[in-house]
């Protein structure tokens, strides 16, 4: 089924801060389903008290006031707040479960508890595109206002700091979903639990990144579906081998049906093919017929804007290039 991204947004936007639709959330080591923990002590903790939903009582992530968050009951009687506390931060771990049911809501069933497995689930998916994996926020900032990236694709956050996430293991540790430039992020925010956090309304900063250099590199995934249909003339006219000369260099791309490769080495017929590429991307065609690029590995972001019968080229929106179609 083809992926809704606004319906998987408004999932999320709906349950950014309380139990998703199936009523559970997750600890690094159980699940917790609400309707058991209002009237049994399941996980269990001494400061638990049944909490009926008659009497009004209701489950949400808070501020925990040092840093993190927890997860409560609360309601409101003659204008007090009162909450009755769950569990405390230590042990929340509810972000991918929460991203499962957001993908899910908008048409690609997903049911994933770890991080590392859902980056590795989205990134098989016959729909998604890499569009850069493990690069540093200035490499993910281009890629995300390259425009390609849209509210309802992911983040995959992979640590990298010895003191970080699980003990500093390097692995892929958090994940959200990006949310758009809304709710003052003008560079771009997420959605996500543990943290709580949509545009706008988190208690904690939700730009997409979350932390400064030297915390986390990114993996952007791209769904697919809605991408724009390239102009079938220009498109048919683009596989094959093309040289990009740039800033005294050269470079040779062989370009396929929504991808390409890069090599240093110069092809010496249109049969050659590339056994260890430099680098790879996807390409993009807009309407007007200008191609953006997304290199996997770096994070350049590439466009090709026509110009007579061939293009020209701008690298990370500075660096000019031509480029000659060779066979």
């Amino acid at each position: 089924m083809a992926y809704k991204r606004t319906d998987a947004v408004s999932f999320a936007d709906t349950h950014w801060n309380i139990p998703a639709d199936d009523g559970i959330f997750w600890l690094s080591n159980q699940s917790v389903s609400i309707s058991q923990v209002r009237l049994h002590n399941v996980i269990p903790t001494s400061s638990w008290k049944k909490a009926p939903v008659g009497e009004g009582w209701q489950p949400f992530f808070v501020d925990d006031g040092g840093g993190g968050e927890k997860a409560v009951f609360r309601r409101v009687v003659s204008g007090t707040t009162e909450e009755i506390l769950i569990n405390s931060w230590d042990g929340i771990a509810d972000c991918a479960h929460f991203l499962s049911r957001c993908i899910s809501a908008g048409g690609v069933k997903m049911n994933e508890r770890g991080v590392p497995s859902l980056v590795n689930t989205l990134q098989s998916l016959p729909n998604t595109k890499t569009l850069c994996e493990k690069v540093v926020k200035e490499a993910g900032q281009r890629v995300i206002d390259s425009g390609v990236f849209k509210p309802g694709d992911m983040v995959g956050y992979f640590n990298i700091d010895p003191a970080g996430d699980y003990g500093g293991a390097k692995q892929y540790s958090h994940s959200a979903m990006y949310a758009g430039k809304i709710g003052g992020k003008t560079d771009g925010g997420i959605t996500c639990h543990t943290i709580c956090r949509f545009p706008g309304r988190s208690w904690v900063e939700d730009s997409w990144w979350l932390k400064p250099p030297g915390h986390y590199t990114y993996t952007l995934i791209h769904f697919s579906d809605d991408d724009p249909t390239p102009d079938p003339v220009k498109a048919a006219a683009l596989p094959g081998w093309w040289q990009l000369d740039y800033a005294g260099r050269t470079e040779y791309y062989l370009m396929r049906s929504g991808s390409v490769t890069y090599t240093k080495k110069a092809p010496t017929t249109g049969q050659t093919t590339v056994h260890l590429p430099e680098g790879t991307a996807y390409w993009f065609m807009a309407p007007n017929g200008e191609i953006t690029f997304t290199w996997r590995k770096s994070g350049t972001v590439e466009v090709w804007t026509p110009a007579g019968s061939g293009y020209t080229s701008k690298i990370n929106g500075a660096t000019p290039g031509v480029l000659t179609k060779l066979f």
